[in-house]
């Protein structure tokens, strides 16, 4: 296949970021939003202490490292204060991603690009091809308050701070439903790749004129 960039996103325990891993293992570089955001608030003190100063003290470990739960407690379910955050980090986080991709793309001709906010960053236009991940909220209720052990309460705050599915779906040139097993979601890969690859035979100009 031709090199491409296909961004996959999908709401919180969705099960994105199990799908771009799954692409991965198809001879995809990998750019996982979530560890270059980690990774610039590592090294951007600018950033933290801006967000420091926004948010209290309290988001600040005692190295002066910020914590993200902490941060995360306060800003889930209170959409004015989502909003201020998003409006700190994500120009840096956009800048962060595009030098990843630049870097990455250097060494391999196809890359995955795993994050939950590719629509919300104005980021979809920056890919070749999008996937939604989608599972039922109940589903995603679960996992979450499986895998992150928070109350339901908590677990629903996360959930409802986010953009509702069905106005992220779209935006998608594929979705992907993972709301049983693995093996199921692997087919769903296979047959995605698939996909792809009867696309990239089809010259991107011809492709555009049908569009």
């Amino acid at each position: 296949m031709d090199k491409f960039i296909l961004g996959v996103t999908g709401n919180i325990a969705s099960g994105k970021s199990e799908t771009a891993r799954l692409l991965q293992q198809k001879g995809c570089a990998l750019v996982d939003a979530d560890v270059v955001a980690h990774e610039l608030y590592g090294y951007d003190r600018t950033l933290v202490e801006q967000l420091a100063a926004e948010f209290g003290p309290d988001i600040l470990m005692s190295n002066r490292a910020l914590n993200r739960k902490k941060l995360g407690a306060l800003v889930f379910g209170r959409p004015d204060a989502m909003a201020t955050l998003n409006r700190i980090v994500h120009p840096a986080l956009i800048q962060a991603l595009r030098e990843r991709i630049m870097s990455s793309r250097r060494v391999m001709n196809r890359l995955v690009l795993d994050a939950a906010l590719i629509i919300e960053l104005g980021f979809a236009k920056e890919v070749d091809y999008l996937v939604f991940v989608s599972a039922s909220p109940e589903v995603r209720l679960a996992r979450l308050m499986e895998r992150s052990n928070l109350s339901e309460d908590d677990a629903l705050r996360r959930i409802e701070s986010q953009m509702p599915e069905e106005s992220k779906i779209q935006h998608a040139d594929f979705v992907i439903k993972n709301e049983t097993t693995r093996e199921y979601l692997q087919d769903q890969v296979d047959a995605l790749w698939e996909e792809l690859a009867l696309r990239e035979e089809t010259p991107r100009a011809e492709r555009e004129d049908e569009e």
